[in-house]
């Protein structure tokens, strides 16, 4: 479980801060250890909240109202909710993606909340038996893997739900204009399949799902025109390439799926490779 929460966190600061958590934990002869890891691992789980939950965004959120008392305020439980949903609805995310994110974020407040009770050092949290300080790792250990996993769980329910307008919005993108990459190839290009592989979330914001598509495009290229191919002085060849292209939805109408203009790639390097390999 702790390599699969290493995972997510982002390289230098933030693995670095669990890795020295770690650390700490692991030196049973010193009787803060339980202190210092707890003091590391709260710090650590705010840091990755206020990165996966700016402040410019959530209060942009339909859902965000101010429950603190200060101006602009934002609770740790509704970075949580963003980190998890960005700005869609619970309406959606409960009744399209039958997602209860409600628990998780009570078990992520209550550890953090946990682990400050250990953070001012007192007597009665000074050196604590071996069951003890176990308990308290293991509670904190689950609660953030559950966190994590349910961000995760969120994505791949949205793509579910969403798979057939994003396969629509890509295919829509590939044959509603010329493929410039694929047209240098040939007189002319037809393309006859498009194939989507892979789709994956890189953002949910207070506005946008954003996603990120790898997938290839089958297509025949022609040389000379058909009056050429009739003469049989022009040739037809078909061909495969590797494509990825960005597509985006409003998280008010997470169905209205686009492409973001510009995105669509086509990797024709093997056409070229192939020649000099000839």
């Amino acid at each position: 479980m702790l390599a699969q929460i290493e995972k997510e966190f982002c390289e230098g600061f933030e693995k670095n801060l669990f890795a020295a958590a770690q650390k700490n934990l692991a030196d049973k002869s010193n009787p803060l250890r339980l202190n210092n890891y707890s003091y590391a691992m709260r710090e650590l789980t705010r840091h990755v909240l206020h990165r996966l939950a700016p402040d410019e965004n959530v209060i942009q959120c339909s859902w965000y109202k101010n429950e603190t008392d200060r101006e602009k305020g934002i609770t740790r439980k509704q970075r949580a909710y963003y980190a998890v949903q960005g700005g869609l609805g619970d309406s959606y995310v409960k009744d399209t993606l039958e997602l209860e994110v409600d628990d998780i974020h009570r078990d992520l407040i209550k550890a953090i909340n946990g682990l400050s009770k250990f953070t001012h050092i007192e007597p009665k949290v000074f050196d604590l038996p071996e069951a003890e300080v176990e308990s308290l790792v293991n509670e904190t250990t689950e609660a953030v893997y559950g966190f994590l996993a349910t961000i995760n769980d969120c994505r791949r329910l949205v793509i579910d739900s969403l798979w057939e307008h994003i396969d629509s919005a890509v295919i829509d993108e590939t044959l509603k204009e010329t493929i410039i990459a694929i047209d240098e190839l040939a007189t002319h290009h037809f393309v006859d399949e498009v194939y989507t592989d892979k789709i994956a979330i890189f953002e949910i914001n207070h506005e946008s799902i954003l996603f990120r598509v790898e997938g290839t495009i089958g297509c025949e290229l022609q040389w000379g025109s058909n009056s050429d191919l009739r003469r049989g002085d022009g040739a037809v060849l078909p061909q495969s390439f590797p494509f990825t292209c960005e597509l985006s939805s409003p998280v008010y109408e997470p169905e209205s799926v686009g492409t973001v203009e510009s995105s669509l790639w086509v990797d024709t390097s093997s056409w070229y490779e192939g020649q000099y390999e000839e």
